[in-house]
């Protein structure tokens, strides 16, 4: 089985287009967008200020991140998590991975945060 390289939690980065830097708080979260329920790598807040408001978490995928500040704390347990998470993916095939859009090239949907780089959002989310 092949391992994705996620971040550990409490990593600190900078998105490609971003001028904040991010705290990643959740890997793998599960959101509705544009009515489809997908997956992407990680959930982050503002590493500054931290969670202020709950329409201020952006969401991205490796492929967004322009630059590591600071990895976060890996214990004993990160290979098992890593390991769970892929599997999750392998036996969730019906759940796509999303992709972060730039919400200047959408009409009629709502701008959640204002951290670079935005994801495009609407209901529920969800995540590990």
């Amino acid at each position: 089985m092949e391992q994705t390289n996620l971040l550990p939690l409490g990593s600190v980065v900078y998105m490609k287009e971003g001028i904040m830097p991010l705290l990643i708080v959740a890997r793998q979260p599960i959101l509705k967008m544009q009515e489809e329920i997908y997956y992407l790598d990680y959930a982050a807040v503002n590493q500054l200020t931290g969670l202020n408001n709950i329409e201020e978490i952006a969401y991205f995928n490796n492929e967004d991140i322009r630059e590591i500040l600071y990895q976060g704390y890996m214990s004993e347990n990160e290979k098992t998590v890593l390991t769970a998470l892929e599997e999750w993916k392998e036996n969730n095939l019906d759940i796509p991975k999303g992709k972060v859009v730039n919400l200047k090239q959408t009409s009629k949907k709502k701008e959640y945060g204002d951290l670079g780089k935005k994801s495009l959002l609407e209901g529920e989310t969800f995540g590990f």
